[in-house]
């Protein structure tokens, strides 16, 4: 059961970067006028950045169950839990909890945690 909440998180994980990716650059980036082009590519990099790490912790957490041990189990799921839990509450935090995406990187979190 624990394999399979890692491989649930790390699919969750990787379907909300995409989403975050996808609707970001429609949404937030697209509309942004005013900028000039460097800025402009400066603020989608430092957007994006995010979407790479939940894409990276999401593949970590996939492999987690058959690529390491223990104790390198333990370290995979820890650090990706600390990606997407501080990503949570930086969300919840800045948007005051209007924003979605919170709970879904809190779901992801609890279910890291709980595969441990």
């Amino acid at each position: 059961m624990a394999d399979t909440l890692l491989v649930i998180a790390g699919c969750g994980g990787i379907l909300i970067a995409l989403v975050h990716a996808w609707l970001g650059h429609t949404l937030v980036l697209r509309p942004i006028s005013g900028l000039t082009p460097t800025l402009r590519s400066v603020n989608a990099a430092v957007f994006q950045l995010s979407t790479l790490y939940w894409i990276g912790a999401g593949l970590a957490l996939l492999g987690a169950p058959w690529f390491w041990g223990p104790e390198g189990r333990q370290i995979v799921v820890l650090g990706a839990v600390f990606i997407y839990a501080s990503a949570a509450i930086a969300n919840a935090w800045a948007t005051s909890g209007r924003h979605f995406g919170w709970i879904g990187l809190g779901l992801v979190s609890v279910m890291a945690l709980a595969g441990l």
